[in-house]
């Protein structure tokens, strides 16, 4: 199989999953249908990259999650809209985490791995297992940054819980 079949069969297999995610960060159907496609690109760049299928998922699903969440720093920093949209899961453990305000305030002073790991649980509702497997890391790794996520948050706010 050629790359560019390679490609072609994985846009078909985990494209709407990468459209369906860039729209749930994104929450613009036109920018997550760009975003979708931006991911693809570098897929096809990285294609000799991705040889083991068992990274494939893992890292279409990071580019996808660092893209979007590049997108709407930048309109931040662009002064376009405010990063106000995400809504915090309800899955188990979510009342103990902060609200929407706070994660939103908090997400754009941190790097990529913990935007990542922050909205996998908080937004996505995504176990910590789940997130490690997506991102590549060990579950410690996702309690670690999440526990870093959130102590940040709680100390731009104040010292809020």
């Amino acid at each position: 199989m050629t790359d560019r079949e390679r490609a072609a069969e994985l846009y078909r297999q985990y494209g709407p999953a990468v459209y369906r995610r860039c729209l749930r960060l994104l929450k613009d159907r036109e920018a997550a249908r760009d975003a979708t496609q931006e991911v693809f690109v570098k897929l096809v760049r990285d294609i000799a990259r991705l040889d083991d299928p068992g990274i494939v998922l893992p890292w279409i699903y990071r580019v996808a999650t660092n893209h979007c969440l590049n997108q709407l720093r930048n309109k931040v920093r662009r002064g376009e809209e405010a990063l106000d949209g995400f809504e915090v899961s309800s899955s188990d453990g979510a009342s103990s985490f902060p609200d929407r305000h706070l994660a939103s305030t908090v997400l754009s002073r941190f790097d990529e791995r913990t935007q990542a790991v922050a909205v996998g649980v908080l937004v996505d509702g995504m176990a910590h297992e789940e997130v490690a497997d997506a991102l590549g890391v060990s579950r410690k790794t996702v309690e670690r940054r999440l526990t870093k996520f959130l102590e940040g948050a709680r100390k731009l706010l104040g010292g809020a819980s």
